[in-house]
């Protein structure tokens, strides 16, 4: 006899649904407190099971680096690289950007495949590619990359020499590429009207270029991406597909001064925030527009979060990594807001990457830099091993396509799937 009508044979019914209804709201009751562990170690396991090494590493032989996701308009996924015959960064010689593409949220992967070769020939601006700016178009089998590329390093960048840039597109979901098209003049000329000398050097930062979801002037919505410079980190923002790009402020701005590697996303009312790599934690500062359509606007004053109360302090390891703005709702009452979420290895040195997360429930929470960089709410921790650089994207099935830097070795990429009630520790789930 089957045991559950045992236990009606057993008991009265009426007891029996006493019994049940009870259980039923202390559980409830427990999950929302954040109490019970055994629902979301569940759902850890689940996730830590497709969790793969997309790109390895040997002991001996060519290494990769610098992660890039995207997820388009179809849900699938485009996870790419550096593979870096020269063993550095641009200026060292050929490196190629390499992809792999899933189309099942990540459980499976097609193979390794050449976006961009570099010649390796010295003093070419076809030399190597590198450090993958990604976006994917979401109304549209568009995708639009950015790279670094020639044979001159950042730090050995000059206005006559200069490290370069390149763009290319695919317009089928990232199985084929243009080739490769230099615009490093139109990216530097874009700040030839400062006060001060020009640029001497710069290069858009790796991991999500960003697509406003409320900003169309034209066939597209509004593109940002985050520049690093000898002048700190800039915004720019291209309304016709990275075809051309103008300077979030104007080119005399200084949003970030003191800022490295930055990354920018947009605001659930509309503005732009900048967060910008540093020694300890990240500048913050936000794009406010008067006119969105004309881009016209100001941005605040700079916050290091190291000094906010609330704000993300990490070690001195000077790493980049992602921020996103996205939907959720929280589990206590089941309201829609809003979730912050910046990921950075935690550690004194580049170690533990993890992703840190914020309530955005009112403008109010983001109203000025100082606000955005305090009282960050939690974080969790992706990785104990030494880790650097990460990214990531919404995958189709709601969950975080995180993609990082990890050990062994200098570095193995790697692609894991999380939930954000895992991210979070059940206070939100995915909207």
């Amino acid at each position: 006899m089957p045991i559950e009508n045992k236990f009606v044979y057993l008991f009265p019914k009426p007891l029996i649904d006493f019994f049940m209804r009870t259980t039923f709201i202390m559980t409830a009751f427990l999950l929302t407190a954040g109490s019970v562990r055994l629902p979301l170690q569940a759902q850890k396991t689940e996730a830590n099971a497709y969790s793969q090494c997309l790109y390895r590493t040997p002991q001996k032989g060519i290494p990769y680096r610098i992660p890039a996701i995207a997820t388009t308009r179809k849900g699938d996924l485009i996870a790419m690289g550096d593979y870096r015959y020269c063993g550095g960064d641009i200026g060292n010689g050929q490196v190629d950007i390499v992809a792999r593409i899933s189309r099942d949220n990540g459980r499976t992967w097609s193979e390794q495949y050449t976006v961009a070769a570099g010649s390796g020939i010295k003093d070419d601006p076809t030399c190597g590619y590198g450090d993958a700016a990604l976006v994917a178009d979401r109304k549209s089998n568009s995708l639009l990359l950015i790279v670094g590329s020639g044979n001159t390093t950042y730090w050995q960048s000059t206005r006559t020499n200069p490290v370069r840039v390149a763009r290319l597109y695919s317009h089928d979901g990232g199985l084929t590429w243009s080739k490769p098209e230099d615009i490093t003049g139109d990216m530097y000329r874009l700040f030839d009207s400062r006060p001060d000398q020009p640029l001497q050097k710069l290069f858009v930062a790796s991991g999500k270029i960003c697509q406003s979801t409320r900003i169309k002037t034209g066939k597209y919505y509004r593109l940002y991406a985050a520049l690093c410079t000898n002048k700190g980190s800039f915004a720019i923002y291209s309304d016709d597909f990275g075809q051309s790009w103008n300077v979030l402020g104007g080119p005399s701005t200084d949003p970030a001064p003191g800022g490295d590697e930055p990354k920018c996303e947009e605001l659930p009312n509309g503005n732009v925030i900048l967060s910008c790599r540093k020694r300890n934690g990240r500048y913050f500062n936000i794009y406010s527009y008067k006119d969105a359509k004309t881009a016209q606007g100001n941005w605040g004053k700079v916050a290091d979060s190291n000094e906010c109360d609330g704000g993300i302090k990490v070690g001195g390891n000077s790493t980049n990594g992602e921020i996103a703005v996205i939907k959720v709702r929280r589990t206590l009452d089941n309201a829609k807001t809003y979730l912050a979420l910046q990921s950075l290895p935690a550690g004194n040195d580049r170690s533990k990457v993890s992703i840190f997360y914020k309530e955005l429930d009112s403008p109010a929470d983001y109203s000025t830099p100082e606000v955005f960089a305090s009282h960050w709410k939690g974080s969790f921790l992706v990785t104990e091993k030494g880790s650097a650089y990460s990214t990531f994207s919404i995958q189709k099935d709601k969950r975080l396509a995180f993609f990082y830097e990890e050990e062994p070795g200098y570095y193995n990429l790697v692609y894991r799937p999380l939930d954000i009630e895992i991210i979070t520790d059940g206070r939100y789930k995915a909207y």
